[in-house]
């Protein structure tokens, strides 16, 4: 009898410089935040065209943290697919407010469909979240002219679409992910690009539990203001 063969979802892809990278944080003892995240949030903004960037622990902390830069609570509602991950919900229903779920276009345009979405308005919609599924990027243009139109704030779910999804500047948000099984992967994490920089502003404080100044900035001097 065969014995059966597993076939991994995602293989990760790692190598020599990965283990080389980890083992250089290993080294300088500094496991969290610090200089080499910083680099990496500015080396992403690069990627994507933008002034800055916003490491998270995960696309869901920063989906998260985005509806919350924007102010969405109880009694306000959020456009989201029918067809993505639960996490693009549950960041809605942690503020409190409410995910409305609309259809997709069709299974081979499994992107979330705009004639729906304004079916399912209301006077208490206050955002979309529009996901990249699957290698297939909707059509942000489209998106942000529904928005617009609505008076709706436009927040991409690019989980699955690092540098593909972003670079446009269309949306108010971009979350990204690098769980184990993307493209683009550091074992857990996320990261949230913002077309307002006081809004960013607002995230990253959140992100730290309302500390404006990071561990590293803490360990750079500054003895006097203790």
């Amino acid at each position: 009898m065969k014995k059966s063969r597993q076939v991994m979802l995602a293989e990760p892809v790692l190598g020599s410089r990965e283990k080389e990278a980890v083992a250089r944080v290993l080294e300088e003892g500094w496991l969290t935040m610090g200089p080499r995240v910083r680099a990496f949030e500015e080396a992403f903004a690069r990627m994507h065209g933008r002034d800055d960037a916003l490491a998270t622990s995960s696309c869901t902390a920063a989906l998260h943290l985005a509806l919350a830069a924007f102010d969405i609570g109880p009694g306000d509602e959020v456009l989201v697919p029918s067809l993505t991950f639960v996490a693009t919900a549950n960041a809605v229903r942690y503020l409190g407010a409410r995910p409305v779920f609309v259809d997709i276009e069709s299974p081979m345009r499994p992107w979330i469909s705009l004639a729906d979405a304004e079916r399912k308005l209301s006077v208490r919609t206050k955002a979309v979240i529009v996901v990249h599924y699957a290698g297939y990027v909707a059509d942000m243009r489209a998106w942000r002219a529904f928005a617009d139109a609505y008076g709706l704030w436009l927040v991409e779910d690019a989980a699955h679409a690092p540098e593909s999804a972003g670079k446009d500047g269309l949306a108010d948000a971009s979350a990204y992910s690098f769980f184990s099984n993307k493209n683009m992967t550091t074992a857990e994490g996320g990261m949230l690009l913002m077309r307002d920089p006081e809004r960013l502003a607002r995230a990253r404080c959140m992100r730290s539990h309302g500390m404006t100044t990071l561990t590293w900035d803490r360990h750079q001097g500054h003895a006097y203001s203790y």
